[in-house]
């Protein structure tokens, strides 16, 4: 059997959006990044959503310095940054900067014909290209019809397949 590395990825959710209505601001994140790095588990660390970019925006600060900012101890430390990136939304951090080396890209319907022209932009840009399924539970959100979509974006050309539950309502 084929033996494979498994990363695991630190995802700082943009909990104001979520349930947890707290709103860091960049000089915040940065003392966090040190508990995060002398932990020594994680591979990688999103570094943004768009909620981030709202909030750096409110405070007044650029979040494209910002993202710089929040990501410099981690890749002084070898640890992979990456970014969201929503399928078929004008909301997104542009231009990426550059030292961010994953797009995590996910259609919030999971239609792949969305997510799929990023998979290309990403290898355009040298980053690694990580793909979304937007899980739930319903009737057709079985098994099959998650592999059926990670079998679609593999095909496409995606290097890896992330599991997003957006809501905190997806079952085991």
């Amino acid at each position: 059997m084929e033996q494979k590395e498994v990363k695991f990825s630190l995802v700082f959710r943009d909990m104001w959006q979520s349930a947890g209505k707290y709103v860091p601001r960049v000089d915040q994140l940065v003392k966090v990044a040190p508990a995060i790095i002398e932990m020594g588990c994680f591979a990688r660390v999103e570094t943004n959503g768009g909620g981030f970019e709202q909030v750096n925006l409110l405070f007044g600060e650029n979040p494209n310095k910002a993202v710089r900012e929040w990501t410099k101890p981690f890749h002084e430390a070898g640890i992979q940054t990456h970014m969201l990136d929503r399928a078929l939304n004008g909301l997104r951090m542009s231009p990426v900067p550059a030292d961010v080396r994953i797009t995590r890209t996910f259609c919030g319907l999971n239609d792949v014909r969305n997510i799929i022209p990023s998979i290309g932009y990403a290898h355009d840009a040298g980053m690694i290209s990580q793909c979304c399924l937007c899980i739930t539970y319903s009737p057709i959100h079985t098994v099959e019809y998650y592999l059926d979509m990670a079998k679609k974006l593999i095909d496409a050309g995606c290097d890896e397949i992330c599991i997003k539950d957006m809501a905190g309502i997806g079952r085991p």
